[in-house]
C-alpha cells in the first residue's frame, strides 16, 4: 500500500530537545512514517512582539534530527501563518517572501520535502490573478535560491480564505515544480463536494491531471474532525466530531484508487480548547492507518453536515 502518514510536530527555536525527545518517541512508538514540522507562530521580527517565536537555528535541527531512529520518514513544514500571497501591499509581500525564506532554510535543514503554506485572506473578490502572479514570482525565486522543498499552498477552510479546492489546483498544477496541500476538512468547511464518491472522484481526476505524483512526490493532504460556522472552518477537533468531516468515504475512495501511494497523509486533529475528549492527533492518524489496512470501504456519507446550506462544488 506504500501508506506515508504521521502529524504535525510544533515546532520553533523554543522547543527544547527534551521535549521534542518525549513527542519523537511517541511518534516512533506508534510505528508512524511522516512528520509535518509545524512553524505556525514563528516570524521574523522580535521574540517579544505578537507572541512571535524565533525561527529554529541549524544547529538545533540537526540535532532535532538525531533523535529520530534510522527509519525512513517522509518530513515536511508548514509555515508560519504570517505568509500572503493575496495581499497587493508590496511591504505585506516582502515580508512574507522573508518568512518564506527563512521556512525554506529550515525545511531544507530537515530534509523536508514541501512547505505547506496558508495562501492568504481577502476583503473584497478574489484576485486570482495576482496570486497566481505571485505565486510563480516565488516559485522562480526558490529555484534561483537553491532551495529544493516545494511549495504547496493550502486549501482554506474560510470562505474568505485561498482558495477553494478547485481554484487551487487550477492555479499550482499550472506552476511547474509546485505542489498544494489538499486539507480535506478545510476543503469540506467551506462546502467542498467531498460527500459522495463522484465529488472526491473529480478531485483525484484533477490531481492526477496536475501533478506528477509518486511515492517520491506526495501530495501533502491533511486531515481531521471539523467544526463549521456560517463563514466556513471554526477549528478543528477529532475525527468523528464536529460537523462530521466524511474522512472515511474519502480514504475509501483513495483505497480503491490505488491513489495513496501519491499522498502524503497528516492528521491533524486536537481537542478544542476548553473541551474534555479522549484522543489526540496520534490516535487518529492510528484510527486512520487500522481503517486503511482494514478490509473496509465505506461508499456513503451518512454524517450530518449542521449548518452547512449547501455544497457548490
Amino acid at each position: 500500500m506504500n501508506l506515508s502518514i504521521g502529524i504535525s510536530l510544533g515546532y520553533s527555536r523554543f522547543l527544547s530537545q527534551e521535549k521534542a525527545k518525549t513527542k519523537i518517541n511517541q511518534i516512533e512508538k506508534a510505528q508512524l512514517n511522516s512528520v509535518e514540522f509545524g512553524l505556525l507562530n514563528c516570524a521574523i521580527g522580535k521574540a517579544s512582539f505578537s507572541g512571535i517565536n524565533p525561527f529554529p537555528k541549524e544547529n538545533q535541527t540537526k540535532s532535532i534530527l538525531k533523535l529520530f531512529d534510522k527509519r525512513e520518514y517522509y518530513f515536511s513544514v508548514h509555515a508560519p501563518y504570517r505568509i500572503s500571497a493575496t495581499t497587493e501591499e508590496e511591504s505585506k509581500l516582502k515580508y512574507s517572501k522573508s518568512n518564506l525564506s527563512a521556512t525554506m532554510k529550515v525545511t531544507d535543514w530537515l530534509n523536508g520535502r514541501h512547505v505547506t503554506f496558508h495562501a492568504g485572506s481577502f476583503k473584497k473578490k478574489h484576485n486570482n490573478k495576482h496570486v497566481e502572479k505571485v505565486l510563480k514570482s516565488w516559485e522562480q525565486w526558490r529555484q534561483d535560491k537553491g532551495y529544493t522543498a516545494k511549495l504547496a499552498p493550502e486549501v482554506g477552510g474560510k470562505y474568505n480564505s485561498f482558495a477553494d479546492f478547485f481554484t487551487l489546483v487550477d492555479i499550482t498544477g499550472g506552476i511547474d515544480n509546485c505542489l498544494m496541500t489538499w486539507d480535506i476538512s478545510h476543503d469540506f468547511a467551506r462546502g467542498g463536494k467531498i460527500i459522495d464518491e463522484v465529488g472526491i472522484l473529480n478531485r483525484l481526476e484533477k490531481l492526477d491531471q496536475a501533478f506528477n505524483l509518486s511515492p517520491s512526490n506526495r501530495l501533502p493532504m491533511h486531515f481531521s474532525g471539523m467544526v463549521v460556522g456560517k463563514t466556513g472552518e471554526k477549528h478543528h477537533t477529532l475525527l468523528g466530531k464536529g460537523n462530521g468531516v466524511p474522512w472515511e468515504l474519502v480514504l475509501s475512495v483513495l483505497k480503491e484508487q490505488n491513489f495513496l501511494s501519491k499522498v502524503n497523509l497528516i492528521c491533524e486533529s486536537k481537542v478544542p480548547k476548553g473541551e474534555k475528549m479522549k484522543g489526540d492527533a496520534i490516535s487518529d492518524a492510528l484510527k486512520a492507518r487500522r481503517f486503511l489496512e482494514s478490509d473496509r470501504i465505506v461508499k456513503q456519507y451518512k454524517g450530518k453536515p449542521g449548518n452547512l446550506d449547501f455544497y457548490f462544488t
